[in-house]
């Protein structure tokens, strides 16, 4: 059986420096996919960086804990404070299903106002994981959006909310001195199926620093998917990368059904193309005479033409030159 294996980094969004991480840690062939995070500082700038990288996956990174939300606070009473910032984790046996719903329902709607769709979902503090009312909302959601979601490794309720996603996860950090040879040994044993492994690489900035005490862990794991043997242990091994994105479009073939689009999204969310301009009616009128042959110039009949030439004055002075040299003595 195949390994495939996704291998994704977290806060694609969070500061231009975790951004710039992201990016050459996928162009070392060290990770496959991101999780962005829209309502944070550096959601624009993981934008341009996901155009310019296509074959990155990128899926939305709910957060429910960092900064503000993107809903107004009166519609999510129970997730923010005065200020109307989040309350935090602490919080979040306060939480409502109906603001959780409320607050994703935004922040998705932020990802494809880019024209770029989600390929998988997951949650900032892997909090889909430790609390319920959180998982059930966002796999609600991915099944609606007919999306992957990051594996929980909680126990799921018999009769709960299932969610489609990878047969395994492997939840790590490789910030340590060995955490190369500690993510090397993870690629040398990965199980047969389609495994995803978690990572947060990036740059400290000045934002990044404000916002996270793991500015130094995130340098230091850059550091180790940006290596080449990441890469060329992947490649030497046989073990396929793809990301999440692929996966919808396999089952979609093996479902035999439609690749999902953007048609979920709120259509004045997306921005319009502008029709093009109706042409000019001179331009109209114009093309009419010439499919018509009304302005063509019209070829004169043989016989026409003879007549013209009789009646042409240079004709008819040739003719006067040419008898008189006829009269003229030999």
């Amino acid at each position: 059986m195949t390994k495939f294996l996704i291998v994704n980094a977290d806060d694609f969004g969070l500061s231009p420096g975790v951004n710039r991480g992201i990016a050459e840690a996928f162009a070392a062939g060290g990770i496959t996919s991101a999780s962005m995070m829209v309502n944070m500082p550096g959601f624009q700038d993981a934008v341009r960086l996901a155009r310019l990288n296509p074959f990155l996956g990128v899926g939305l990174h709910f957060n429910l804990t960092y900064g503000k939300p993107l809903s107004e606070p009166r519609l999510v009473p129970s997730l923010v404070n005065s200020s109307g910032a989040y309350l935090g984790i602490r919080s979040a046996a306060a939480w409502t299903d109906k603001d959780i719903a409320t607050e994703l329902a935004a922040q998705w709607n932020r990802f494809v106002s880019t024209g770029l769709r989600p390929t998988h979902l997951d949650s900032h503090h892997l909090l889909h994981q430790n609390i319920p009312s959180v998982f059930n909302v966002m796999a609600s959601w991915a099944e609606r959006e007919g999306i992957p979601m990051r594996r929980s490794q909680t126990p799921i309720e018999p009769n709960g909310q299932q969610a489609w996603t990878t047969d395994y996860i492997w939840l790590d950090t490789y910030h340590e001195e060995d955490g190369l040879l500690r993510l090397l040994r993870c690629l040398h044993n990965l199980p047969d199926g389609t495994t995803e492994i978690m990572c947060h690489p990036g740059y400290a900035d000045d934002i990044l620093r404000e916002l996270s005490e793991w500015a130094n862990v995130r340098e230091a794991e850059q550091a180790v998917f940006c290596h080449p043997s990441v890469g060329l242990t992947i490649q030497a091994l046989g073990i396929c990368p793809i990301h999440y994105g692929m996966l919808i479009k396999k089952r979609c073939e093996m479902e035999r059904i439609p690749i999902p689009s953007l048609a979920a999204a709120p259509t004045d969310l997306i921005p319009a193309i502008e029709p093009a301009p109706e042409p000019q009616p001179l331009r109209e009128k114009q093309q009419r005479l010439i499919h018509s042959g009304k302005n063509r110039k019209k070829k004169r009949s043989p016989a026409k033409r003879r007549r013209a030439g009789r009646a042409s004055p240079a004709r008819g002075r040739r003719r006067q030159r040419s008898r008189k040299r006829r009269k003229r003595p030999s």
